[in-house]
């Protein structure tokens, strides 16, 4: 993996999904299952908030496990989401009994092509080949107490489970994804947000995760990444966790809150300066919801102060919760675009900031044209 080029500013992200629909007052079904209004909506909303990388996430965790046959829940207002009183797998016996989807016919996967066309149509290049990892898609379609306790009972069936959702599942969807994107090197970019401590051990990291992340790379080569892990600071050792991430992302650590305002980011970027990567800054989901706006903007500057200062780094807002006012991410990203100017200033509490004042979202749609 090859580090971004010399950057003038620090970058940010998000990761938006529930807030876009209801910023554009459109329901969630809607959003999740019409493939022209996610683009769009997702693309006006990272305009208008100013986001240095456009929205282009699904809903990552859930494609491959209703393409299975997983029952969903589609909320009204929320991003949608496995049965979880219904488990797929409801004893090791029905593994026998699945059947590897068409990743080009079965469940939402046929959606997501289309979503990847709408991106390119619009923006020119796809939104990516994003996948659920395999920890976090057998807790999907297994459950977690029951996947745990098989790990501890019959790891042999883990394995068994693991080494099918890799083979016959994953590995087909990504290829389908670059076949259909016409980009046979698209990253395939993987989310694991279930195999992260205190829910594993760094003992199952290593052969539940980071071993089924080699798994994927020799099927799919090196261009091949699972990322989404927090839990650093319930980890027994940290930096062990970290180097762990490396593995299945090399050269980039990503650490979110609230585990990075626990750690402290000085520690984070110790690690990273003696391993020489990239480092994104995961900002508080609560933090940006609740307020108040001086916190937020004093906890980027903290970041930026501490991690930012030779480049090598981004702001990332962790899943921006519906009902976030926008005001609150206005600020975020004002705050960004303000401290992150590269050379750092030494003293980043004496840079100037006033929070903007800008257009709700529709007023900003009637300038621009509304989403359809």
């Amino acid at each position: 993996m090859t580090k971004p080029p010399q950057q003038r500013r620090i970058p940010i992200a998000a990761q938006c999904l529930d807030h876009g629909p209801r910023l554009a007052r459109v329901s969630s079904r809607r959003f999740f299952t019409e493939a022209e209004t996610f683009a769009e909506i997702q693309l006006r909303v990272s305009d208008y908030y100013g986001f240095d990388a456009p929205n282009t996430l699904w809903d990552i965790y859930n494609i491959e496990a209703e393409a299975l046959g997983q029952k969903m829940v589609f909320p009204e207002h929320g991003i949608p989401d496995v049965d979880r009183t219904e488990p797929l797998i409801s004893s090791p016996s029905d593994l026998d009994k699945l059947r590897p989807p068409d990743p080009r016919k079965s469940g939402r996967m046929p959606w997501v092509h289309e979503v990847n066309r709408a991106y390119t149509a619009k923006r020119g290049k796809p939104a990516g080949a994003f996948f659920c990892a395999p920890f976090s898609l057998a807790c999907n379609i297994r459950g977690y107490e029951r996947l745990v306790m098989d790990m501890v009972e019959r790891p042999g069936f883990v394995h068994r489970l693991f080494r099918f959702l890799c083979d016959e599942v994953i590995v087909p969807f990504v290829a389908a994804m670059r076949e259909e994107t016409g980009n046979p090197r698209l990253l395939a970019d993987g989310y694991d947000a279930w195999a992260s401590p205190p829910m594993i051990t760094l003992d199952m990291m290593d052969e539940y995760v980071v071993s089924y992340v080699e798994r994927l790379r020799e099927h799919l080569g090196p261009r091949v990444v699972i990322r989404g892990h927090w839990g650093d600071a319930n980890a027994r050792d940290p930096e062990r966790l970290f180097a762990q991430k490396l593995r299945c992302s090399p050269g980039f650590l990503s650490v979110l809150d609230p585990d990075l305002f626990a750690l402290g980011p000085e520690r984070v970027r110790d690690f990273a300066e003696k391993h020489q990567v990239f480092v994104t800054a995961g900002v508080d989901s609560a933090l940006l919801r609740e307020g108040p706006v001086e916190e937020i903007a004093a906890r980027i500057r903290h970041y930026i102060d501490v991690l930012g200062r030779n480049g090598g780094f981004s702001i990332y807002l962790n899943q921006i919760a519906a009902e976030t006012p926008p005001d609150h991410i206005h600020v975020a990203v004002a705050a960004c675009k303000t401290y992150g100017r590269l050379p750092i200033a030494d003293d980043l509490d004496q840079v100037p900031f006033t929070p903007p004042r800008r257009e709700g979202f529709e007023e900003y749609l009637k300038n621009r044209g509304t989403v359809s």
